[in-house]
This record gives structure tokens, C-alpha cells and sequence, in this order.
């Protein structure tokens, strides 16, 4: 039914073209209300201008990037309203939450952007940001334009054009704990139509947190990569654009340390965590623009190669190892066309395919520890015979093949000045086709002595080797409506309705419980082995690794304009959501795994509230708050222990990891100097806030609230600009993350004060 009124609405607003009068041209810029910054802020499919888009949104600029110091996406943690990514593990793990909503683990709830190509997994999100035009944040479900797992957001990510005047930057940082970190930009004209930039950086780190095993640090790092873009404005009309990036790093990972009475201890585990990466995008742009119609095909290519090793007890003792090697390629193609006219009727239409190759291979060890004090006491429960596990070290190896392929159309219309000035709709729908694949083949071998109540002892051998495949496909329809109301040239009000949708899958890091559970199942009935698992097996064992589609309907109203003119600008949006098949991450019940799990449904609602106050020229202050009330309204367990089915409710209890509050408070001072012996002076003082974050679905463990306070200082002469900056200049010390694991209590502090001198020359 909504489905429909949301069809009948697109028609309408198509009739209406027929009527539709001259208005002003679109402008390609926006002016920020802070610092007077000026972005380019154009759009190859959306229908409005982001300075009056109908939506939460959030730009980030130059200026902001290089005060703030937004090294990466982690950086633009809690400086947007309910927009909180966690910074733990590595750089494998980037949990973005919006609005209460998120996941941890595989999959992702918000879309990310670059250059107009979607990055297809989170493996990719956390990279280092070099020489940005700007980010753009948009909150709520963005699935009309841009579809799968965009169902909390969206960020863009827009690097800096060629085709600008001839320069040189160099940046050096060093700071405590051991914190070295260069980068190059250059960027040329080779003719006035044709542009080449190349940027390169190095990052080193000696790490904040020892393990007490080793006495070596448990999370230095170890980065590095580069970038090439060309533009190439072919003729008034055509313009080619082509990026090619890579990324490397080798990192100390999981500086997870027992979390008992509120308090972390430092690390300390015998098998060192680690994570390696590398990572090669190819992006090209061509696009053609007339007086009428803009015309874009944006044409991806990622590749990611990594290595992740995890002691996964976490632990002095050798028990539980992981050792995890991903090659990951990606293929995207978007072709967009849009009306560029100055008439009151816009219109956007669009189609998206992508190939998403995973192959994943897992090498999980049971060692002496584990075989010792959870797998025998199993074994030692099957009377009449003693079965005595005669394995050193038990290793359950797995390949996964996780290929995802899909398909969308869209359209999106947008009418301003519908029946009074002012006054504009858009709706828009999308039609989203994915199918996903699992192929596995695992296995796990077992030396048993076999000891009968009388005769002699038995050797043998327990073998099991789980290997099959399964399919899963998914259709959406993703619609939305907004209408606005622009009752000034800086102020509007507006409100929309839109559905979110995050695509289903297939869990793989289950599976050495998968081969447990079978292996013990033989031993208790003592079958020989068989080379492969029966049909019945097969579909059990997809049963429990699959998980079905995550579902939102999104409602949103707000405002946007000026308070006191010239003087303070605000922003505000209410809004409340409401999930169905809400996924959730759990460790399984060994530890040795994560898996995304539906539980039930939940909503969200709240506001995001931003102001900015310019109080001289020099002097500019915003704050912006977000509060978040993300619950389940559905969601109940069942475990079977000795006394039956023990069930528990978790209805009106908070979604766990989301914070929820965030805050930032920003002051910044930036006074330009004339004839003096300085160009310019720059301070600027941040105070960064999240919480309560609950980490159990019990809500029985939780972070309170907490804040980080930041500061730098900066001046400039000539071409030479010289920076101090200190990062949590308190010393806030608060958990990044937390879970339970074997019955352990486990937990990763967050980062201590740290400070360091900025020394940069542009000619």
C-alpha cells in the first residue's frame, strides 16, 4: 500500500511538470556558516541543492579537517550529532552507528562513498584522508539514491579537482608515543584543460598499550600509500576524471585487556594479534553536461588483501587461535542522468550494478589448553568406553566463497514552487535486486585412544568435514517523500518519510563451532566418518549461518536557518524510526566467532540539534548535540539449561554499542594579520562527548558518559605554517569497546593524552 502512494506521488509530481515555470539556476556551491568557507557541493543524481537539502546533513571542509585533525573516518566520530564510529581492534573493525542504528561486525548500515564509488565492505572505510574537497554526512535512509545498506546514512567523500592553480604541500607530524607521520600533495596543470595530483603519506606509530606476556606494544602501526588523479575537461561538455589509490598497513591489533569492577587491565596474551592490509582502488568519472541534462557513468574497482591473526581466548594460556586471510575485488558501475534546468520541475533517473568477489580462508586452533579444558570434558561424559583426545593441537581449517551480485534502477523527482513559492516535493523509488552465495568446505580431525571397561585400547581417528553451498536473493523496493518549505534564501523547514533496507547473508566465522558440534556428535555415536555431510546437514547448517534482511521506516522533520541574522545559524531534526528483523552482533557460544543474528524489532527516535555563532569575523563557536533512544520492542531468547526453557525478555532494553548522546563543542579563533611579522594565528578548542553506551543487550555493562578535550595552535608565515595540538588533554580514560568471550569479561581502553607539532609548507 505505501508502495503505491508512493508511485501515485511521483506521478503526480510528473503531471505537474507540464506547468512548471522558470526558476533560478541551481548554484554548485555552498557557503558554510562556518569559518565562510566555500565547497563545491554539486551532485551527479540528487534533485537538491545540498544547501537546502531536505535531510539531516552535515559538510565537512578543508578547514574543518585540517583544524579538527579528521585523519580519517574515525575522526568524525561524535562532531556530527548521533554519528559515533568506534575506534578499536584495527582497521579491520569500523562500526559506524547514526541515530542508535549500526552493526559491528559483517555487513554494514551506512554507505560510504568516494568520489562517486561506493566502498562495498567496511574493510575499506578506514583510510586515511588526503587532500579533501569535502564530507558530506547525510543522515536517515539514503536507499532511493543509493540503495543497499545505506539505511542510517551516507558519507561522501569528495578529494580535491586538478584543474586549479599549480601547488606543493608538505606536512610533517611528530608527536609522543612514538607518532611520525608525513604527507605530500602535488598537484599540477599540464595544460589549462588537463590536470594531473599525486599525494603520498607514511604513518608510524609505536602504540599506547603494552602486553604484559611479551612486554612488547600490542597495537603499533606501521602505514602507508598514495594516490594519482587526472582531469581531463575534454570540451565544454565532456569532462574524464580517473583515481587510483593504495593503502598498506601492519598493525598491533586487539589490545583487549579483563574488565573486572569497571576497570581495564592492560593486555596480556601469549599469541600477538595482528593485522595486515592492503588495498588498490581504481575510479573513473565521465560525465557530460549541457544546458539541460547531466550525464555521469562512475566505473569502481576494489581489491583488498589482508591477514588478520587473533589470540581469541585472550589469554597467558595457549588455548584459541585465529588466523584470518580475506581477497576481497569489487566491480561497480552508476549511470546517472539529471536535469540541470532552471525550471521548477527536476528529475533524476539512474541505474547501479555491482560484483562483489569474498574468498575467505580461516585457519582456527584448538591447542593444548582448549583440548585439555573444553573439548576432553566432553569426551569423558560417554560412558562405557573413556575416549582420551591425543592431539597436541587441533586445527579446524576453512575456505569461504562469499560472491554477492545485484542490480538497481531509480528515479527521484523533485518540484519547487508547487502551488505557492517555497514550497517543494520530492519522492523518489528504487527497485534493489542482490543475490548472495556461500560456498564452504571445512574440515576437523581428531586422535582419539579409545579405553573398552575390558580388552585393549583402540586407536582412532574422528574425522569431519562440513562442505557444501547455498543462495539467498533479495528484492526491495526502497520509496521516499519529502516536501520543504523554504520560507527564506538560508531557512527552511521541512519533513520526509523514507524506508531503509540493509541487505541478508551468510555468517563464516561460526563454522569451526559448526565442526565442533558435528565432531562431538560422532564421538558420542562413535560413525566412522564420511567424506561429506548428508543433505539434511547441509540445510541445517544453512539454517544457522544465514541471517534475513534488516528493515526501516524512517520519519523526519526539521529545520534550517538563521536565529539572529549574521549571528547564529541553527539546525534541528526530529525524527523516529522503526526496525523490523533488527541484527544484532553476538560472539558465539565457544567465543571463537562472531555472527550477525535478527533480533526481533526495535525503534529509535530522538533529535539532532546543531548551532554556529559567529561573533566577529575572527571568532566563530558551534555546538552540536544528538540524542538517540534506540530499544527493542520485540525481542525475546530461549536456552535450554536443567530446569527447562529458560526465556528472556529483552523488550524496552537499549541496542547495545550506539551511544546515547554525542556531543562537540568547538571554539575557534582564526585572526588574519596585515604587515605584521605573522600572516595568521589559529586556536582552536573541541570538546568531544558520548554516552551512555550500553555493551550487553541485559544493559547489566555500560560506558557512561564521557568527554575529550582537544586543542591546537597554529601559525603562519609566508609559506611555512607551524602547529601544536594535544588529543584528550585530560586524560579521559573510558572503555572503545567491550564484550564477553568464554565466560571472560574483556575490554579495550581508549586512547590516552597525546600531543605532537605540525610543520607544513605550500608553494
Amino acid at each position: 500500500m505505501r508502495k503505491n502512494i508512493f508511485i501515485i506521488v511521483l506521478i503526480i509530481i510528473s503531471i505537474l511538470n507540464l506547468y512548471a515555470d522558470n526558476d533560478k539556476q541551481p548554484q554548485d556551491t555552498v557557503k558554510t556558516h562556518f569559518l565562510d568557507e566555500i565547497v563545491i557541493s554539486s551532485s551527479t543524481k540528487e534533485t537538491n541543492d545540498l544547501k537546502s537539502f531536505p535531510a539531516s546533513v552535515s559538510i565537512i571542509t578543508p578547514q574543518m579537517i585540517e583544524g579538527q585533525k579528521i585523519l580519517s573516518i574515525k575522526g568524525l566520530s561524535a562532531i556530527i550529532p548521533n554519528f559515533f564510529v568506534a575506534d578499536y581492534g584495527s582497521k579491520l573493525s569500523t562500526p559506524v552507528y547514526i541515530r542508535g542504528i549500526g552493526e559491528r561486525s559483517t555487513g554494514q548500515s551506512i554507505g560510504m562513498y568516494v568520489d562517486n564509488m561506493p566502498y562495498m565492505d567496511k574493510s575499506f572505510f578506514d583510510f586515511d584522508f588526503m587532500d579533501i574537497q569535502r564530507i558530506e554526512v547525510l543522515r536517515g535512509p539514503q536507499g532511493t539514491l543509493y540503495g543497499r545498506n545505506a539505511m542510517t546514512g551516507i558519507v561522501n567523500v569528495f578529494t580535491q579537482s586538478t584543474l586549479q592553480p599549480t601547488y606543493t604541500k608538505v606536512m610533517l607530524t611528530g608527536g609522543n608515543y612514538g607518532l611520525l607521520r608525513g604527507k605530500v600533495t602535488t598537484s599540477f596543470l599540464i595544460r589549462e584543460n588537463l590536470g594531473i595530483s599525486l599525494n603520498l603519506y607514511g604513518n608510524r606509530q609505536d602504540g599506547y598499550f603494552t602486553n604484559q606476556y611479551s612486554g612488547e606494544k600490542a597495537d603499533k602501526l606501521d602505514s602507508y600509500g598514495g594516490r594519482v588523479r587526472v582531469d581531463w575537461k575534454i570540451n565544454p561538455d565532456w569532462m574524464f576524471t580517473y583515481t587510483a589509490k593504495f593503502d598498506t598497513c601492519r598493525q598491533g591489533a586487539f589490545p583487549y585487556g579483563e574488565y573486572i569492577d569497571g576497570k581495564i587491565a592492560a593486555p596480556s596474551y601469549n599469541y600477538p594479534g595482528s593485522y595486515d592490509r592492503k588495498v588498490w582502488t581504481h575510479n573513473l568519472n565521465l560525465s557530460y553536461r549541457n544546458e539541460s541534462i547531466l550525464f555521469n557513468s562512475a566505473t569502481g574497482l576494489l581489491q583488498l588483501s589482508d591477514n588478520m591473526k587473533m589470540d581469541t581466548d585472550y589469554g597467558n594460556r595457549d588455548m584459541f587461535r585465529l588466523n584470518q586471510l580475506q581477497k576481497e575485488k569489487s566491480w561497480t558501475e552508476e549511470l546517472t542522468l539529471k536535469s540541470v534546468t532552471p525550471n521548477n520541475y527536476q528529475w533524476s533517473f539512474g541505474a547501479f550494478g555491482f560484483y562483489n568477489d569474498l574468498k575467505t580462508d580461516v585457519l582456527t586452533t584448538l591447542a593444548e589448553g582448549a583440548i585439555s579444558e573444553v573439548l576432553q570434558p566432553i569426551f569423558n561424559n560417554i560412558p562405557p568406553m573413556i575416549f582420551r583426545i591425543t592431539n597436541d593441537e587441533i586445527p579446524i581449517p576453512g575456505t569461504f566463497k562469499t560472491p554477492v551480485y545485484g542490480g538497481a534502477i531509480f528515479h527521484q523527482s523533485t518540484y519547487n514552487n508547487l502551488f505557492i513559492e517555497g514550497l517543494s516535493l520530492t519522492a523518489g523509488i528504487r527497485l534493489d535486486y542482490e543475490k548472495t552465495e556461500l560456498d564452504y568446505n571445512t574440515s576437523m580431525m581428531m586422535n582419539l585412544d579409545v579405553i573398552p571397561p575390558f580388552g585393549p585400547t583402540v586407536k582412532d581417528t574422528v574425522v569431519t568435514n562440513p562442505v557444501g553451498s547455498g543462495t539467498a536473493s533479495f528484492t526491495e523496493w526502497l520509496p521516499k517523500v519529502a516536501l520543504k518549505y523554504e520560507y527564506e534564501p538560508n531557512g527552511y523547514i521541512y519533513a520526509s518519510v523514507a524506508k531503509g533496507y540493509k541487505a541478508g547473508g551468510y555468517n563464516i566465522q561460526m563454522f569451526a563451532d559448526v565442526a565442533r558440534d558435528i565432531m562431538e556428535e560422532k564421538g558420542k555415536l562413535r560413525e566412522r566418518p564420511r567424506p561429506t555431510i548428508e543433505k539434511e546437514q547441509q540445510e541445517t547448517i544453512l539454517a544457522m549461518v544465514a541471517y534475513q534482511p534488516e528493515h526501516s521506516w524512517n520519519y523526519e522533520s526539521g529545520f534550517k536557518g538563521s536565529l539572529i541574522e549574521d549571528l547564529l545559524y541553527a539546525e534541528a531534526a526530529f525524527f523516529y524510526v522503526d526496525v523490523k528483523d533488527v541484527l544484532i552482533t553476538q560472539f558465539v557460544e565457544s567465543g571463537q566467532g562472531r555472527i550477525l543474528k535478527n533480533a526481533g524489532k526495535a525503534r529509535s527516535y530522538g533529535f539532532d540539534l546543531g548551532l554556529t555563532a559567529r561573533f566577529s569575523e575572527s571568532f566563530h563557536a558551534n555546538a552540536n548535540y544528538g540524542f538517540t533512544r534506540a530499544t527493542f520492542t520485540d525481542y525475546k531468547t530461549e536456552e535450554e539449561n536443567s530446569n527447562g526453557t529458560e526465556v528472556t525478555n529483552f523488550n524496552g532494553n537499549v541496542i547495545p554499542f550506539a551511544p546515547q548522546n554525542t556531543l562537540s563543542l568547538n571554539l575557534v579563533y582564526n585572526k588574519r594579520l596585515v604587515n605584521k611579522w605573522l600572516d595568521r594565528f589559529n586556536i582552536q578548542t573541541q570538546y568531544n562527548a558520548a554516552g551512555k553506551i550500553y555493551w550487553t543487550e541485559a544493559n547489566d555493562i555500560y560506558q557512561d558518559f564521557y568527554g575529550i578535550l582537544n586543542a591546537k595552535t597554529a601559525v603562519s608565515k609566508g609559506i611555512f605554517e607551524l602547529g601544536l595540538w594535544a588529543n584528550n588533554i585530560l586524560n579521559a580514560e573510558y572503555a572503545a569497546f567491550y564484550f564477553q568471550s568464554m565466560g571472560r569479561n574483556l575490554a579495550q581502553k581508549g586512547r590516552p593524552f597525546t600531543m605532537g607539532v605540525d610543520l607544513s609548507v605550500r608553494f
